[in-house]
């Protein structure tokens, strides 16, 4: 599994802008709208951006809109959910191979109802994955490499995702970058689920990947429709509380104090993260806004 992997499997598990997903409006619909999933930060000497990423698209959804080029040309500061480049350690890539496997002489049909199992196994058949090789992997996981293959499929990549294109191009401009939260935070996070959720993660996966078919998480970021993915968001809360708060606000919560730093420093400087880290009343747009800061979407 990859480590473009890590950066994706918040959108599945929750929906979230969250990366994943998207799946596609029109072709041009980046090109005509006025707003993004993009918002200015104005501090007292400095400005901080905010950009929703969508963790994964097509090469054709390429040249990015103008603002959010001008937004990352702007800022000598680079900040991302955790460090790209480090994901792409072979040390790290062992560790989340193992942490993505079960108990030995567990198996993944255990791990899931009846009900969600054939589901699941319905989706494998379509896209052709091996059934024996995904018994073994924890259900977030799995859920994982099905949803990466689906995308697949449809001609996404996580090579393509906002991310990733701009941390690379931060490496080559010589930016100074900054994680938030540290790779192995990442990896336990996506692989440390309870047993007692193992059957909702998958039965929200399972539905996410339909919301990603349907265009709807795409079509939102693409016009910066923050209502749109707040929608999305409010579903995924009802459905799995536990899961929202801790992919979540939890994260926003412990986010915000190094933003706040980041707007006392001096630079201007870039915020990187899914695009559901951003909206809603515990979104970092609206924490920021009740601290007293002038937030403006772009």
């Amino acid at each position: 599994m990859k480590q473009r992997s890590l950066a994706s499997i918040g959108a599945i598990l929750l929906l979230a802008g969250l990366f994943w997903q998207p799946l596609a409006a029109q072709d041009n619909a980046v090109a005509t709208t006025n707003r993004h999933t993009l918002w200015k930060v104005q501090g007292q000497s400095n400005v901080v951006y905010l950009l929703g990423s969508i963790h994964v698209l097509k090469t054709e959804d390429f040249p990015l809109p103008v603002p959010l080029e001008t937004a990352f040309s702007n800022s000598p500061v680079a900040v991302f959910e955790t460090d790209v480049a480090e994901m792409d350690d072979p040390q790290v890539q062992r560790k989340l191979m193992s942490q993505s496997q079960l108990p030995a002489g567990e198996t993944l049909q255990q791990r899931l109802s009846a009900q969600t199992y054939a589901a699941f196994t319905n989706r494998v058949r379509e896209t052709g994955l091996s059934l024996e090789r995904l018994q073994s992997m924890k259900p977030s996981m799995a859920a994982l490499r099905l949803s990466l293959a689906e995308l697949s499929r449809m001609g996404f990549d996580a090579a393509n995702g906002v991310d990733r294109y701009f941390a690379a191009r931060a490496l080559e401009q010589h930016k100074q970058i900054i994680g938030l939260e540290t790779v192995d935070f990442h990896i336990d996070l996506l692989t440390s689920f309870p047993p007692e959720e193992d059957d909702l993660v998958m039965k929200i996966s399972l539905k996410d990947m339909e919301d990603v078919k349907s265009g709807k998480i795409l079509g939102a970021w693409q016009t910066g429709d923050t209502a749109a993915i707040e929608k999305l968001l409010n579903q995924a809360m009802q459905e799995a509380p536990t899961i929202f708060k801790r992919l979540l606000t939890d994260r926003n919560k412990s986010w915000l104090p190094k933003i706040e730093e980041l707007l006392h420093g001096g630079k201007n400087a870039i915020v990187i993260v899914g695009a559901a880290h951003l909206v809603g009343d515990e979104g970092l747009v609206e924490l920021l806004k009740k601290q007293g800061l002038k937030v403006t979407q772009l």
